[in-house]
């Protein structure tokens, strides 16, 4: 049987290898946007957040039903010039993430889904569709605020 110290000492170099490694490979903060799918609400910040702030963070598109509404989603980037093609959403039963940075939830039907979440650092509630009969632009122009909210505290902390 292994003595506790020799136990204690191995978990000890263990953890310093995980931290040498991190360190040698710096790794952007990994924000997860969730929403209930029915206005493809994590699409559209996905999108914007990969446009304004894509070099700077790993952006991951989830959502709890079985399908996302995507092309109202898409349809409304692009009056914008924002483009979706190399978003890939994904259904949060699916999701092999185990811990992410920053979980954005769209809105409260994306938490309340009984699903499980990854871990994460920071929980960032955004309620974007408060008005049930908001219209796709109308959500958009929130997520953009709200995305424009989050970078200015992420970059000034």
């Amino acid at each position: 049987m292994a003595e506790p110290n020799d136990s204690l000492a191995r978990s000890i170099k263990s953890h310093r290898a995980r931290i040498k490694n991190t360190q040698s490979q710096p790794s952007k903060p990994s924000v997860l946007f969730l929403c209930d799918g029915l206005q493809g609400a994590s699409l559209m910040a996905s999108a914007i957040m990969q446009n304004k702030a894509g070099a700077f963070f790993e952006i991951v598109c989830c959502h709890t039903s079985p399908d996302m509404a995507t092309e109202p989603a898409a349809r409304a980037l692009i009056q914008f010039q924002i483009s979706t093609a190399d978003i890939v959403p994904v259904p949060l039963a699916g999701l092999s993430l185990n811990y992410v940075d920053y979980l954005v939830a769209l809105s409260p039907a994306a938490v309340q889904s009984g699903l499980a979440l990854p871990s994460y650092g920071k929980f960032v509630p955004w309620d974007v569709s408060e008005q049930t009969n908001a219209s796709t632009t109308a959500v958009l122009r929130t997520i953009n605020h709200n995305v424009n909210y989050f970078l200015s505290l992420y970059l000034f902390r």
